[in-house]
């Protein structure tokens, strides 16, 4: 787990922006407008990592998975700051997602807020560190159905997580 963690950093780390005219002229309350998948590389010892993150656009906040995966399975295990950012990335490790399926997943959450674009967003991986994102993968569609029917029913009068969330963050400036 620690491999996929520094990965994940890593990764994160190697990103690059690009500039894109402003895609989300509305935004959605309990909803988003488009899926996205995005696959990113990044050079680790010579090695090409590849990771896929899928993006829920253009939803009410930045935070929206972060939200769900806490109102449904609690406080995260990990935090990740890439690049020094505020918002760090959130991490839940073996959580068992669906019935009948044992299962257990690596959730990173993450959002971001720009002048573009707003988006949440998860990158998912099993036990075994397999990209679950992956267009091979077949939990895939299952996944991004999952979280989207998450975001959809997300509670908005529940906001303990926010008063943790807020906590952590400003505790690690």
């Amino acid at each position: 787990m620690k491999n996929l963690i520094y990965l994940l950093t890593i990764s994160l780390l190697s990103f690059t922006s690009y500039s894109q005219e402003k895609r989300c002229k509305k935004i959605i309350k309990n909803g988003f407008k488009t899926v996205l998948y995005e696959e990113f590389k990044s050079v680790v010892n010579k090695d090409t990592i590849k990771l896929n993150e899928v993006k829920y656009e253009c939803v009410h906040t930045a935070m929206y998975t972060k939200k769900v995966m806490y109102d449904k399975f609690g406080k995260w295990h990990k935090e990740i700051y890439p690049n020094k950012e505020r918002h760090p990335m959130l991490i839940w490790e073996n959580i068992k997602l669906f019935a009948n399926d044992s299962t257990k997943f690596t959730i990173a959450t993450n959002g971001l807020e720009s002048i573009e674009t707003i988006y949440a967003s998860i990158l998912v991986f099993d036990e075994n560190n397999n990209d679950l994102l992956a267009k091979s993968s077949p939990y895939r569609d299952k996944l991004v159905d999952y979280f989207g029917k998450l975001i959809i029913n997300n509670n908005d009068k529940k906001e303990d997580f926010y008063d943790i969330y807020w906590k952590t963050v400003n505790s690690n400036k």
